[in-house]
């Protein structure tokens, strides 16, 4: 990118901000002698900012307006249905900003914290919060109110590009709207826009872009609101997630690239916001601590747990390579990348190597532009932080790969690209070129579109995203379970017997293959859901060995009894059918083996006791009652039957 020497050189080059140079040491500062100033290329569409920056925020406003309709899904049980400090709403938001984000789930779940490193991102829950306070949990508000922050994002990413970091380059208002056209539409984004959970992501990269905004506007103005104003950004967006940390370095580069200041000056520029995140680590320590202690052995939250270490970083060098395809072709989109959807790799894989060299040179590719003092390097560097922080290499994330993940990411792909697309094509006639980018971005805006109002509704539901991804993700443990536990769902909704038994048999195909996945251990919620799926299949055995299962993995688990009162019900069934035929042994079998399983249930004991009665065997039916009422010394139907005994042996004498 670089300053232009003389007019005939390739590529539109950058102008620095302020007055232009007129000595030999300010000449030396821009690393030009005496070069002219670049003149500004005429603008591909000839439109206000106003109005580029509506037609940008309604595109991308546009593009989800059908998820407007959806429901909640993945996460969003965890973060918002289940979480009872938002359903507190105003009164929950103390609890919000001084606990793990998963803190109310965990006890819930009478768990301790299962994610390494804790999880402190309060913004977007208060956010939830404040929601429930005026409109309870309504999904149309929630999903309404990410679209709305979707498009603000936007905003602020095109007013960032446009009137500050590439305002000086002779196409710069061209490669500020396209690069936010890029972001805008691109499919990748379907996953944070419509899973309400991911409100984080998109306050995040807003509030980081509003710090940019802001800290840029006080070297222009030196007005203290502005600092202030940058300084709320910035901890505002810590609050939101730890991608704003990446700011320590992101804004020293920034300054030096785009704010007219020499390294010790961006360095000193940058002490207030270093200062922000000296405030946030010690209230992130008061919440959550700073432990980075190591992952856990469970593999959905720590896929790298059977590889070996070379396995693991040849595999995060595959994921690095898998995101850089993924924003050139972004298809097909999934809800789960966890293990065994990205199988492990080695190194003398060529995609491994493929993607060792791309980073490598990006590294210094981007360097190269720090040194040349190039506005490019800004997102350069934005893309390859915001990705350090999710390769793993850095921090353990619990996770290999997601597409909410590399949100933040896009923002630099999109910018890039836009900046080379107008680069290739600064010599041709504007006419031209306008002829070009409108054949261009036709079919471009018409594909990602169909893309992302496609998968909009496949978000609606965990059913519908699910039972979608399962065909796109065939041996995801985290999909073939949920999917499992769907079927059952929607066989207790439907009146049809023989589509019931369908439902069921494809849950219980959907959870065992869940359950075989998951090599390491038990995977305890579907071994649950498959204990449902054979207590309504009538095999209460099978479901005790289930629960049972469940219990010995995770002793309190919540509503279990419940589970186990469904068992009653089973077995009872059985028995009636085998009553109904005049088989009584096999009636009384199936409860004896419902006594063996839950011995401590008052309602099955009592239930053999009623067989034993039926088949005339009294004595059997009087012990059988008998300790019914030792278990629940009120059992009213068991205080009936040994009344009917008592008469029985009166009528006798």
């Amino acid at each position: 990118m670089g300053q232009q020497k003389t007019n005939s050189q390739k590529g539109p080059k950058l102008q620095k901000q302020g007055q232009p140079a007129r000595g030999k040491q300010q000449a030396k500062a821009v690393r030009t002698a005496s070069a002219p100033v670049p003149e500004l290329a005429k603008p591909l569409f000839n439109l206000s900012f106003r109005v580029k920056a509506w037609i940008l925020m309604g595109i991308g406003g546009l593009l989800y307006l059908n998820s407007l309709g959806n429901q909640f899904a993945l996460d969003d049980g965890i973060v918002i249905i289940h979480n009872q400090y938002v359903l507190d709403g105003f009164s929950g938001i103390w609890k919000i900003l001084t606990r793990d984000a998963y803190d109310s789930w965990y006890q819930y779940m009478h768990a301790g914290q299962m994610l390494a490193g804790g999880r402190y991102r309060p913004l977007s829950i208060v956010v939830f919060a404040i929601e429930q306070q005026f409109f309870g949990q309504s999904w149309f508000i929630k999903h309404l109110g990410n679209v709305l922050f979707y498009m603000l994002c936007i905003y602020t990413i095109y007013y960032f590009l446009r009137n500050q970091l590439l305002k000086n380059i002779s196409f710069g208002e061209d490669c500020a709207f396209i690069a936010t056209l890029l972001f805008a539409i691109h499919p990748m984004h379907t996953e944070v826009v419509d899973n309400v959970k991911s409100l984080d992501e998109i306050l995040s990269l807003t509030l980081i872009m509003s710090t940019f905004i802001y800290s840029l506007k006080y070297f222009e103005s030196k007005e203290k609101k502005h600092l202030i104003a940058g300084i709320v950004s910035y901890f505002l967006a810590l609050l939101a997630k730890e991608y704003a940390v990446t700011l320590i370095f992101l804004l020293p580069l920034l300054f030096y690239v785009a704010g007219n200041k020499n390294i010790s000056g961006a360095l000193t520029a940058s002490l207030p916001y270093l200062g922000v995140l000296f405030i946030y680590m010690l209230v992130r320590k008061a919440a959550v601590g700073l432990s980075t202690s190591a992952p856990g052995g469970e593999i959905l939250n720590n896929p790298y747990l059977v590889a070996t270490h070379s396995q693991q970083l040849a595999t995060e060098w595959y994921v690095l390579g898998k995101y850089a395809f993924m924003l050139f072709f972004p298809y097909p989109l999934s809800s789960d990348y966890s293990y065994n959807v990205i199988p492990y790799h080695t190194f003398t894989d060529p995609t491994v190597i493929l993607s060792i060299l791309l980073y490598i040179g990006m590294g210094l590719w981007g360097i190269r532009l720090i040194v040349r003092r190039d506005a490019l390097a800004v997102p350069v560097f934005f893309y390859l932080a915001n990705l350090a922080m999710v390769s793993n290499f850095v921090l353990f994330i619990g996770a290999s790969m997601g597409e909410r993940l590399i949100f933040h990411s896009s923002f630099g792909f999109a910018v890039i690209v836009a900046y080379y697309l107008l680069h290739f094509t600064s010599k041709m006639k504007l006419n031209a070129r306008r002829a070009l980018f409108i054949a261009l971005f036709i079919p471009v805006i018409g594909l990602c579109s169909a893309e992302i109002i496609k998968r909009n509704p496949e978000w609606k539901s965990d059913q519908t995203l699910f039972l979608t991804d399962i065909h796109t993700v065939p041996n995801s443990i985290m999909v073939n379970g949920n999917a499992g536990a769907r079927y059952v769902d929607m066989a207790d909704r439907t009146q049809d017997s023989v589509q019931r038994r369908i439902y069921l048999d494809s849950a219980r195909f959907c959870l065992i293959k869940s359950i075989i996945l998951h090599k390491n251990s038990a995977y305890v919620t579907s071994y649950l859901n498959l204990g449902i799926c054979y207590t309504k299949l009538l095999m209460p055995d099978s479901a005790a060995y289930c629960f049972q299962t469940v219990l010995e993995n995770f002793p309190h688990y919540p509503n279990i009894d419940a589970y186990y009162e469904g068992l009653v019900g089973a077995y009872s069934t059985i028995a009636h059918r085998y009553a109904a035929k005049g088989d009584f042994r096999d009636a009384v079998g199936a409860l004896i083996r419902g006594t063996r399983v839950m011995p401590e249930n008052a309602d099955i004991w009592d239930n053999l006791g009623g067989a034993y009665f039926t088949a005339h065997n009294y004595d059997s039916a009087k012990y059988a009652w008998g300790v019914t009422l030792k278990l629940n010394p009120t059992h009213p139907d068991a205080l009936k039957g040994l009344s009917a005994i008592q008469e029985l042996k009166q009528v006798k004498n």
